[in-house]
């Protein structure tokens, strides 16, 4: 007897029924798909897992969190369940895509660069307070050597 779970998402144009985590694994999911929504290992198969369409159906709850955006995953378990006429298949986080990162990489470059630069002025600015230090003890040295020469004259 079949029992159904409703039509809560599509992956990769497969209906599929809730998804949730697998035993309490970071990273690992079930999802069921119903034979009575065309679901067979062939399409469960077929379905890229390291990159998957996944569209929220209209029946799926709204505190139903479904697969992370933007992860591709792999493929773990398909145990069919004939009783219910369902497949139970788990699937575990395998790469992470950013999309289109060119903005931040730019942005990264742009801050390097002003890091560089500040780190020059740094260099140049305590080079010139050395050299502004070395000139204050030569004339103070300068004042001390002309004191002594005064008072020796007067003395």
């Amino acid at each position: 007897m079949s029992v159904p779970f409703g039509k809560h998402w599509k992956i990769d144009g497969l209906i599929a029924g809730p998804i949730t985590r697998h035993g309490g694994v970071n990273g690992s999911y079930s999802i069921l798909f119903e034979r009575a929504n065309g679901a067979t290992i062939e399409k469960i198969e077929a379905i890229h897992w390291d990159k998957p369409t996944v569209q929220r159906l209209p029946a799926c709850r709204e505190n139903e969190t479904g697969l992370p955006e933007g992860y591709g995953f792999q493929l773990g378990n398909i145990a069919y369940h004939h009783n219910t006429g369902h497949f139970e298949v788990t699937v575990a986080t395998a790469k992470q895509y950013l999309g289109d990162v060119t903005g931040y990489q730019a942005r990264i470059e742009e801050l390097e660069g002003k890091a560089e630069n500040l780190a020059v002025q740094a260099s140049e600015a305590q080079a010139e307070a050395e050299s502004v230090r070395q000139e204050a003890k030569n004339r103070v040295a300068e004042l001390a050597s002309a004191y002594e020469e005064g008072v020796e004259s007067n003395g």
